[in-house]
């Protein structure tokens, strides 16, 4: 059973990163384009998946520090790869997001931030993933 509820949490956290990357983002800025409206837009939902994933993370690790669910290193390796997703989170939610919306869209100083932002959400996005991935992997016995 807790096998099942970590693998949707987890699969639930990704898709949504995914989601906003590879479909809200572009949809978004092709229809309201690079304007306040937009950029608030986009802060809000990042926002939102941060603070979702955060509560995922959390109970997932508590998973799989207590239901003991894989080897100890391979359960260090997924509470690792869920606590970078969460200080990246934090970063970019604490850092970056505020710093763009007190920047003027489309200045070399916003494109800077936006390409920080970017390689932090992806990181983020990438250590989800691979604990997501580490998550299923089942030992064969």
């Amino acid at each position: 059973m807790w096998f099942s509820i970590r693998i949707v949490l987890l699969g639930l956290w990704v898709g949504a990163m995914a989601a906003f990357a590879f479909v809200f983002a572009p949809i978004a800025f092709a229809h309201i384009g690079p304007t306040p409206a937009f950029a608030a837009t986009i802060a809000a939902n990042v926002r939102a998946i941060v603070q979702g994933g955060n509560w995922i993370a959390v109970l997932c690790a508590a998973i799989t520090v207590y239901a003991r669910l894989e080897p100890r290193r391979t359960s260090a390796l997924i509470v690792g790869c869920l606590a970078l997703a969460v200080l990246c989170g934090a970063f970019e939610t604490g850092i970056i997001v505020p710093q763009m919306e007190h920047t003027p869209l489309l200045t070399p100083a916003y494109d800077a931030l936006h390409r920080e932002s970017s390689g932090v959400y992806g990181l983020a996005s990438l250590a989800a993933l691979v604990a997501f991935w580490l998550c299923t992997r089942r030992r064969v016995s």
